[in-house]
C-alpha cells in the first residue's frame, strides 16, 4: 500500500510541475500565492515531504483546475508510467 501511495504523491508532484509548466508559472510564485514558503513547495515538488490536502485544494485552485482533475491527471501519469515499464 505505501508504494502505491509514494507512487501517487510523486505522480502528483509530477503533474503540478507539468501545470506550472503550461501555464508559465514558476514554483516561487505559487507557493507565494498559496501563502507557504519557497522551500516548502519545493519539498512538495520533489517529493521530499507529502502534500496536506489543504495545500492541494489550494495548490489546485490557483492553476485552475478542481483537486480531483489534479489527481486523476497525477493518477493516469502513474498508471501510464507503470504500463511502459
Amino acid at each position: 500500500m505505501t508504494n502505491v501511495f509514494e507512487g501517487l504523491e510523486a505522480a502528483l508532484a509530477t503533474q503540478v510541475k507539468v501545470e506550472l509548466v503550461e501555464r508559465g508559472l514558476d514554483q516561487k510564485t505559487l507557493a507565494e500565492r498559496v501563502g507557504i514558503h519557497p522551500v516548502t513547495m519545493t519539498k512538495y515538488l520533489k517529493n521530499q515531504r507529502s502534500m496536506p490536502l489543504p495545500v492541494l485544494i489550494d495548490i489546485a485552485s490557483e492553476l485552475g483546475v478542481s483537486p480531483r482533475v489534479l489527481m486523476q491527471r497525477a493518477e493516469a501519469r502513474l498508471r501510464s508510467a507503470s504500463q511502459t515499464a
